[in-house]
């Protein structure tokens, strides 16, 4: 019984310092002190740590339950749990990492993909380019293809938004929905860098919760047809080679709110 308390105190222990590494590498990322590859060096440690917590803690909840009692309880369970989000979120992240394409740009329009403008500026020295990926060859699936296929593959729901009103002027319904794409963006918490009703662009970062990786985002609304308008958003991270699925989550987040599904 004496083993109870110290396992609970044990996975607490391991918990603590691997939180703390992954505090370290994350918070020394976002603040651009270190890049993203030696981030994550950084972080295998404290994952280790948090397995370690992870186990501890499943031990001392199965003596528990096997003696049918609650010594330590406190330490044990936020031990156990806090091991199991450290753990489970690096797991999920490298799940879609390599179960994903390994592509970080994301179009609704792969024949004519929004381009950066404001944004081009500052993504000098970024490790990817503001070019579109579109043609690039990768693997996925132990076959080759571009990324604009990997992504069509993928993500067959990412398309142009189209709303057609023949009752409204085409530049009245065109201002509409670029006002509307503005308090979208606005909506989903991201960091507007420029916007332009004559050329139809909006240009916008959204940057991930803990390494910080930023993804520059580009919005397109222009005239289509006779009397209506098209929607194009892309969204491209700015270091890195997979973004385990964020941009396409970005796109997908705003064709939401844009269509008001």
């Amino acid at each position: 019984m004496r083993h109870q308390p110290l396992l609970a105190r044990l996975s607490f222990a391991a918990f603590l310092i691997g939180l703390t590494i992954a505090a370290v590498a994350c918070g020394g990322t976002r603040a651009g002190h270190w890049t993203l590859d030696f981030g994550i060096k950084v972080l295998i440690p404290g994952l280790g740590f948090g397995i370690t917590g992870l186990f501890l803690g499943a031990a001392w909840i199965w003596r528990a339950l096997a003696m049918n009692n609650s010594l330590g309880w406190r330490l044990g369970t936020i031990g156990l749990i806090g091991s199991a989000i450290l753990t489970g979120i690096p797991a999920n992240h490298l799940w879609l990492t390599y179960s994903l394409p390994p592509i970080h740009d994301i179009s609704t329009d792969i024949g004519n993909a929004p381009e950066f403008v404001t944004l081009k500026r500052l993504r000098q020295g970024a490790p990817n380019p503001a070019s579109y990926d579109g043609p690039t060859v990768v693997t996925y699936g132990g076959e080759r293809m571009t990324t604009s296929v990997a992504q069509k593959y993928t993500w067959q729901e990412i398309k142009s938004l189209e709303p057609l009103d023949n009752r409204m002027p085409q530049p009245r319904l065109v201002a509409k929905y670029f006002w509307r794409a503005l308090n979208a963006v606005n909506g989903l918490g991201w960091t507007v860098a420029a916007f332009n009703l004559k050329d139809g662009r909006i240009e916008a970062t959204s940057t991930s919760p803990f390494f910080g990786i930023v993804s520059d985002i580009v919005i397109r609304v222009k005239p289509a047809g006779s009397f209506g308008a098209r929607i194009d958003i892309r969204a491209k991270s700015r270091v890195g080679q997979s973004d385990a699925g964020r941009n396409a989550a970005l796109v997908k987040a705003f064709l939401k709110r844009e269509s008001g599904h």
